[in-house]
């Protein structure tokens, strides 16, 4: 067995931990006017019980504002600006963050990469590596993901997009079908999860109908790692969002909770947007034949040979 020294193994994780790093710090301190002292003093309090984001002494404020803090919640306009009043203050800037996104993304990826593809001279030989049950996951995850993100992305730009019915319809059914995608993500996380070399499989077969085949390249576990993580943070906090949406009943004290919560819902959708379309690249656009492959369930012997021989160590996928 190949030793490896510590740098040669975690490289690659090394470089996306730093990369994010500085993604995080340019997109947190840089490119969104949300008061990140804010939201620390705030997290503190919550931890102490105070949900209401007054994080400056109530009895220091003057009369007037406490009144105004008692009608509309804290005076405060630091939590989820994109979203509350986007235009106004930093709509204009959103295309440049993700614009940055898509640029590194290009460079690390597509000039990386480039475009695999195997060499095929027996089209007929093929063999079922994905199951029914995981060929419905795997489509409904990327159709529902696909639409989450167009009306997402509608709702955060709507002061450029303009209003009307379409928008209405629009962000109606990003909640709704969020709420669809809630089981599709838990599903979709326990499908992916390759790393279980040390859970007893009572049958091979059963076990690869349900967990998919073979093993991950530290760049596609990061991806997974990071669908799970930021995944979860969509889930709960859109959950939270749509619960929350306000009614008569609705109490002021709510409003900068909310504001929390919808800042963290459009961070969490900035950043598995990297990851999300990183692993579109690798699977449906750099390897020529894996979406027919999805749509079947079958690949031929020589692709997985050539691109995927981890797939055929599972088992003997021609019985």
């Amino acid at each position: 067995m190949e030793n490896k020294s510590f740098l040669a193994e975690y490289k690659t994780y090394l470089i996306i931990g730093l990369l994010f790093a500085l993604l995080t710090y340019w997109y947190f301190w840089l490119a969104t006017i949300a008061d990140i002292n804010y939201v620390y003093q705030f997290l503190l309090q919550m931890a102490q019980g105070n949900f209401t984001g007054q994080v400056v002494p109530f009895e220091t404020l003057t009369r007037h504002e406490q009144m105004e803090v008692a009608l509309f919640g804290p005076n405060y306009n630091a939590i989820a600006p994109e979203v509350i009043r986007a235009f106004e203050e930093r709509q204009h800037l959103l295309p440049i963050v993700f614009s940055f996104e898509f640029v590194l993304f290009a460079i690390m990826f597509v000039v990386a990469k480039g475009r695999k593809q195997a060499k095929i001279t027996r089209n007929d030989d093929k063999v079922l590596v994905y199951s029914v049950f995981q060929r419905i996951v795997i489509l409904l995850n990327i159709v529902i993901m696909i639409y989450l993100f167009i009306t997402g992305f509608s709702i955060t730009f709507g002061n450029w997009t303009g209003g009307g019915e379409l928008a209405r319809l629009m962000r109606a059914t990003h909640e709704i079908v969020g709420l669809g995608w809630m089981p599709v993500w838990l599903i979709m996380t326990i499908v992916a999860f390759k790393d279980h070399k040390f859970f007893v499989r009572p049958s091979v077969k059963i076990w690869n109908k349900i967990f998919l085949r073979g093993m991950y390249e530290p760049m596609n576990r990061i991806n997974y790692y990071m669908y799970v993580a930021f995944g979860f943070l969509l889930v709960m906090s859109g959950f939270i969002i749509w619960f929350m949406f306000p009614d008569a009943s609705t109490h002021a004290q709510t409003i900068q909770l909310k504001r929390f919560i919808l800042f963290i819902h459009f961070m969490g959708s900035a950043i598995i947007s990297f990851f999300t379309f990183e692993t579109v690249y690798s699977y449906f656009v750099s390897v020529k034949g894996y979406i027919p492959g999805v749509i079947t369930g079958k690949l031929p012997v020589e692709y997985l040979e050539q691109l995927r021989p981890d797939v055929l160590e599972e088992e003997d996928l021609r019985n």
